[in-house]
């Protein structure tokens, strides 16, 4: 059982373990840790990394799992909460119904077929 709330995001981060620091694509976050992209294939579970979400908000921590370029991070301390939900989402939140648009927020366009007699 989870002890915090788990947010699904679609941010970049700054990573830094000993022996590379970079950009991470942030997976989700919780108020006691996320999951992001790491291209530093060296850092294995156990190894202390700085996961700084933006300027100011830097959270210490490990990394728990790896699965590939994945990994999991477990913060030292806790997160506040409101600072989680500012960089989440809730997968059922509902966007804004008249201006559709797909995951890399291009509009959708109704399609209509042409030449084949359809007049919809």
């Amino acid at each position: 059982m989870r002890s915090y709330n788990r947010f699904t995001t679609d941010h970049t981060v700054h990573f830094e373990t000993e022996t590379q620091s970079g950009s991470a694509a942030l997976y989700n976050l919780s108020s006691g840790g996320c999951m992001i992209e790491l291209s530093d294939t060296e850092a294995e579970e156990g190894a202390p990394l700085i996961v700084t979400l933006k300027e100011g908000v830097e959270m210490p921590g490990h990394i728990v799992w790896r699965i590939g370029k994945n990994a999991g991070i477990k913060f030292e301390m806790p997160l506040h909460s409101k600072v989680v939900e500012t960089f989440g989402y809730d997968e059922d939140e509902v966007f804004d119904r008249n201006d559709p648009r797909d995951r890399f927020g291009i509009p959708l366009v109704e399609t209509r077929k042409t030449g084949s007699g359809y007049m919809g």
